[in-house]
């Protein structure tokens, strides 16, 4: 009896530290309740508990080894949801996509409709869309939409970003600029408001409204001079000028697009133009 008080005390202060983030005194405390066990089931509790005090505290490589700690200790742990949630986030901060896709989705298996699991979907959805796999990022990020956008706006905001370019890149040019134009009706932040016009950008330069790319894609820097993706910024703008027979001005593009990203994804494409557009002052073409 005094054991199991004993260890109920232990787990209280570890959560209590837990609850204020002062995850060094929560670590003390769980330890101090797993010298106080023989019980199997408590100690995996224990373990699972650690797993996000290591992950909070940024130690990815722990956090995961304390969940697999779980299973060693109670191979029926209930609460495979979270156990496999905690590994999948540790794994997506340690950069491993893969693992990370494997554990999110496992976790997915135990839990799907609960509202932590939301944040679960988000992630896949990224993955599946760095990928380019937008048939999969499509249906997670339309199922979780309407619980964002009344629960989390900056999560919303970044589900109508990845929801926009899924929408341009399959070519639906009125729903891609439908959700960008949805950012900006949520008077985001600078950042936020820069990567919707990034995104309306990439549709005028399908349109070929280059007037238009040239003046977002200068809104967008002067909103965030340290945007996300300059290399398009600028590639949109070299280009842009070029269509518009700003031979100069695209010139003057190239030459620093060429310096400043000699393997990027755009070099092959500004060599295209730069030859079938030899410099020549605009003036006395």
């Amino acid at each position: 009896m005094k054991e199991s008080k004993d260890i109920e005390k232990a787990l209280a202060a570890a959560r209590r530290h837990f609850e204020v983030k002062e995850y060094k005194n929560a670590k003390l405390m769980y330890f101090n309740a797993q010298n106080l066990t023989t019980d199997e089931h408590t100690k995996a509790i224990i373990w699972a508990e650690l797993s996000w005090v290591y992950y909070y505290e940024g130690d990815f490589e722990k956090s995961i080894e304390a969940a697999e700690n779980v299973l060693m200790h109670d191979p029926d742990y209930k609460a495979l949801g979270d156990l496999y949630r905690v590994q999948g986030y540790g794994y997506l901060a340690l950069r491993n996509d893969k693992l990370a896709e494997k554990y999110l989705v496992d976790s997915l298996q135990f839990d799907f409709d609960s509202e932590k699991q939301h944040y679960v979907k988000y992630e896949l959805g990224k993955i599946y869309f760095v990928r380019g796999q937008y048939d999969q990022a499509y249906p997670y990020f339309r199922q979780i939409s309407d619980f964002f956008s009344e629960n989390d706006v900056e999560y919303y905001m970044s589900i109508l970003f990845y929801l926009g370019f899924i929408y341009y890149y399959l070519e639906n040019n009125e729903k891609s600029r439908e959700d960008f134009e949805k950012i900006l009706k949520l008077r985001p932040k600078p950042s936020r408001e820069a990567s919707a016009l990034f995104g309306l950008a990439f549709l005028e330069f399908r349109e070929k409204n280059y007037l238009n790319v040239i003046s977002l894609c200068e809104k967008i820097i002067s909103l965030d001079d340290n945007f996300f993706d300059r290399e398009s910024v600028g590639f949109l703008t070299a280009a842009s000028y070029f269509y518009l027979g700003r031979k100069d001005i695209f010139h003057e593009y190239y030459e620093q697009m060429i310096k400043t990203y000699p393997d990027g994804r755009y070099t092959e494409e500004l060599k295209r133009l730069n030859i079938i557009s030899p410099h020549t002052d605009s003036k006395t073409e």
